[in-house]
């Protein structure tokens, strides 16, 4: 009887104990003493019977909260907003009844703000990696209520990003795009991040599934050549854009990027099919009309060069006739080249580039009026 005595009282007391540590952290919260609350409040959650009670978890929520305001000891405790989410979280579960959901998603609403505050100011202190973490804590507590944080997903990309963390920026960019946040660049912003760490294979993979996504955007089509082009591997860049072509036939910016291949190829025939081609989906198509009136225009002015280089004091009757067939050439060249450049000036009047082309083209073909107003508009567009 008196063994039995003694296990209750002991039973007594260290149920007694952590109801006791629990008023203590209690009370050092309440007096801003919050290293000491967080003692406190260590030693009860170590109890069984003080762990289970939501009271003490809400206690360690707002105790941990109270020391991430703090700048001193956030210094010491860099977990504080962990551990504030981890207990209200677990409140959240201990309190089946609902007795204090308000207070508890308010709590946990303030570290979410703290979470994103602390990001904030570690980014522009150049902890990057830090950074990231805090917005994925933002994140998270969101994602808990059924909610998204899409500046905090995206920001915590751009800090692992500086951080050098690649595949976790990798995979924060991924999840922007699964809730189609800044699509479809966040496939460039992975797609550069795998070639700026040599792998170029995966760089390309990612491409490769953006441009299933979004078959009509020019910067993935454009991207991915670049790719092909900087690695002079040429034959492969045609073939991944003609086989895109024929598949997506209405697709002009495909058409496009093809004839911009085979023109950097030297293959002017097949390029002038292919940038027609997409002037036949697309008539007003700027930089299709551009590239062919400039491809017109340089072959114009290569005969031009060329009958002039077969100048001397004294020619041949033969020489004079081939020098005035090449001149004759460059000249029907740039009648072809005219109406293009002129469609690409309709659709951008302000591009130098195709009025400075117009205006040679008038020079040479005798149009002095149109030369006239194309030299007024140069000279306003340049002051």
């Amino acid at each position: 009887m008196h063994k039995t005595a003694t296990l209750l009282a002991l039973a007594i007391c260290v149920q007694g104990f952590g109801q006791k540590e629990v008023v203590s952290a209690y009370n050092a919260n309440k007096e801003g003493d919050f290293a000491s609350a967080a003692t406190y409040i260590e030693q009860a959650i170590e109890n069984p019977k003080a762990n289970v009670k939501n009271k003490t978890w809400r206690y360690r929520g707002e105790i941990y909260l109270n020391i991430s305001r703090d700048s001193a000891l956030f210094a010491a405790f860099p977990d504080a907003l962990v551990r504030s989410k981890d207990s209200y979280m677990k409140a959240q579960e201990l309190d089946t009844k609902g007795s204090y959901a308000q207070e508890i998603q308010i709590g946990l609403g303030q570290v979410q703000m703290a979470a994103s505050n602390a990001g904030i100011g570690h980014y522009n202190t150049g902890e990057f990696g830090s950074a990231g973490s805090f917005f994925d804590l933002s994140a998270e507590i969101a994602k808990a209520f059924d909610a998204v944080d899409t500046m905090a997903i995206y920001n915590s990309a751009l800090c692992y990003e500086k951080a050098g963390e690649v595949d976790l920026a990798v995979a924060r960019y991924r999840a922007c795009a699964e809730i189609e946040y800044q699509v479809p660049n966040v496939f460039l912003f992975i797609s550069n991040l795998y070639r700026e760490n040599g792998r170029e294979a995966e760089a390309l993979q990612t491409l490769a599934e953006a441009r299933g996504l979004y078959p009509r955007e020019q910067s993935l089509i454009i991207e991915e050549l670049n790719i092909y082009l900087s690695n002079e591997e040429f034959d492969k860049a045609k073939e991944n854009l003609s086989l895109a072509a024929e598949q997506d036939p209405t697709n002009e910016i495909l058409w496009f990027s093809l004839g911009s291949v085979l023109d950097n190829l030297g293959n002017a025939d097949e390029a002038i099919e292919a940038y027609k081609k997409a002037l036949e989906v697309k008539a007003d198509y700027f930089d299709a009309n551009y590239n062919l009136g400039a491809l017109y225009f340089n072959q114009a002015v290569q005969g031009i060069n060329a009958a002039n280089d077969m100048w001397k004091p004294r020619m041949t009757k033969a020489e004079s006739a081939e020098q005035k067939r090449l001149e004759n050439e460059a000249k029907a060249l740039f009648e072809t080249a005219k109406p293009y450049l002129e469609a690409a000036h309709v659709s951008d009047a302000n591009d130098l580039e195709t009025m400075r082309s117009l205006r040679d083209i008038y020079a040479r073909t005798g149009e002095d009026d149109k030369l006239l107003d194309m030299n007024a508009k140069i000279k306003a567009l340049s002051n």
